[in-house]
């Protein structure tokens, strides 16, 4: 069983290679809480986790989920104790990120350490970049692009090997030049000032009211919206809390109407199938 968030396509791609490779179920962790969360594994299932990183530390609804998630032994195993039972499952995660991932895999562990759950083996995949929220931050160059595409692939059937065998091979995870500065200074202001979606905003003149911003959003923190009777909707986000600032939305908007306070004008779009073409979709 893979557990997976995705926002922009990244994670879902990994987690969707590993199901294939694994011959494993996909469970959408937003669609999970959802639900009371409750999975009786099959016999000789595999406990898989596949995340994005966000700000460099584990994001709040991931955590939510962790608390609600209850594993249920397969039948053959139900002599032996839950948390016995789990701490002999294979069990491992993927974290996909830009750039780095900073103490994000230390903290994930410690939540799933908390459940009765021991990591196996780990990895971590450097994929295009979507996160445009600063002055600084823009999203990939097709070549480079390309080239992290090519380069994830080839690791994520590494990986893939590693988990078919059941092997506890960790492979390297990207944790930066300074991983405890990323994630607990700057991912705590991060997490403190940009992770909601108040900075969010549409530009009515250029949205057509098509709404695949809000079928996009992971978490469901967008409803369209008319300002009157008759008007073309727009987006209009909750202010639900949830909110990963993961900016699915603004990256999927086929007009560019919708933009993050100042720091999205004139930045480019990403999601991981943006460069195909409707053949290929």
């Amino acid at each position: 069983m893979i557990f997976y968030l995705s926002c922009t396509g990244n994670t879902y791609w990994a987690a969707q290679t590993l199901a294939a490779a694994t011959n494993e179920r996909l469970v959408s962790i937003p669609d999970a809480l959802a639900t009371d969360a409750t999975y009786r594994l099959h016999d000789g299932e595999r406990i898989g986790f596949c995340l994005p990183v966000h700000g460099w530390r584990l994001q709040p609804l991931v955590r939510r989920f962790l608390d609600k998630l209850r594993l249920v032994p397969a039948a053959r195993d139900t002599a032996v104790s839950g948390r016995e039972h789990l701490l002999r499952t294979y069990t491992y995660f993927l974290l996909t990120a830009g750039d780095s991932c900073g103490e994000y895999a230390e903290q994930l562990e410690r939540a799933l350490a908390d459940i009765g759950l021991a990591a196996d083996t780990c990895c971590s995949l450097l994929m295009p970049e979507s996160y445009v929220g600063l002055p600084f931050m823009d999203v990939d160059t097709d070549l480079r692009e390309a080239e992290k595409k090519m380069e994830a692939r080839t690791t994520l059937m590494r990986f893939a090997d590693i988990l078919t065998d059941r092997r506890a091979v960790r492979m390297p995870i990207h944790r930066g030049a300074a991983p405890r500065f990323y994630s607990r200074c700057l991912g705590t202001a991060f997490h403190a000032w940009l992770v909601n979606d108040k900075w969010f905003k549409v530009d009515a003149a250029l949205c057509n009211g098509c709404g695949t911003c809000v079928r996009h959003c992971p978490v469901g923190n967008m409803r369209m919206t008319e300002a009157h009777p008759g008007a073309t909707p727009h987006p209009e986000w909750l202010h639900t809390g949830n909110c990963l600032t993961c900016m699915a939305c603004y990256h999927h908007c086929p007009r560019h109407a919708i933009d993050f306070g100042r720091f999205t004008k004139g930045k480019g779009q990403y999601y991981f199938t943006h460069n195909r073409t409707h053949h290929d979709d």
